[in-house]
């Protein structure tokens, strides 16, 4: 079993692209491999809520939300942190097909939804240290009061990586997507309870 922290993983990273890789590639990886597990997992095309940030993190769930429309379900898209993306986050979402079955949702619009099938945060991953911004934590209280199958990738928002210190509004993932390897988070019997399943996928990183 593979253990990175957050600093580890971003060398790991480094080191993939040093070695002929690009983190281009290392982001359609992961969000490959989640959006394959998740169609594994729901075999009929469902409704998707994808909860991106403005960084990396947000750009796995922009893959993910690609993939599994592609796949005919309906994903709804939420920039809980503004529409200013990373360069990686911003051209995966010029990547997102123009189509009646993904939109792109604001928190108001977002009030008013109840149930999803899947419920995919991919707000803060790996780099969030610290209490929750406001309007973040009553986002993630929400989304832990709907119905459908809550999923994190690599980190459940609001959860430390390395310390499993939790924001008392920490999304409550089933599942949660690590990439590459497993972070110390999940192994601290404090912050499994916010990791539920953990399914570690290969993304090229060693």
């Amino acid at each position: 079993m593979k253990i990175y922290t957050s600093a580890q993983m971003r060398e790991r990273e480094q080191a993939a692209v040093d070695a002929g890789s690009s983190f281009e590639q290392l982001m359609e990886n992961a969000g490959t491999a989640a959006a394959s597990d998740i169609l594994q997992r729901f075999p009929l095309p469902g409704r998707c809520l994808v909860v991106c940030g403005k960084g990396n993190n947000g750009g796995d769930g922009l893959v993910i939300a690609r993939c599994l429309h592609e796949q005919g379900w309906q994903v709804d898209i939420v920039f809980l942190l503004g529409e200013q993306l990373s360069e990686l986050a911003e051209l995966n979402r010029q990547r997102l097909p123009q189509s009646g079955r993904l939109q792109i949702m604001t928190l108001q619009q977002l009030a008013r939804q109840k149930t999803y099938d899947v419920l995919l945060d991919g707000v803060f991953g790996t780099g969030f240290s610290g209490p929750l911004p406001e309007k973040v934590g009553q986002c993630m209280k929400a989304l832990n009061q709907m119905s459908g199958t809550r999923i994190a990738l690599d980190m459940p928002t609001g959860l430390n990586c390395d310390t499993g210190q939790a924001d008392e509004n920490t999304f409550m993932a089933d599942i949660t997507y690590t990439f590459a390897a497993y972070k110390p988070a999940h192994l601290l019997t404090q912050a499994k309870a916010y990791c539920g399943q953990i399914v570690c996928l290969d993304i090229g990183i060693d």
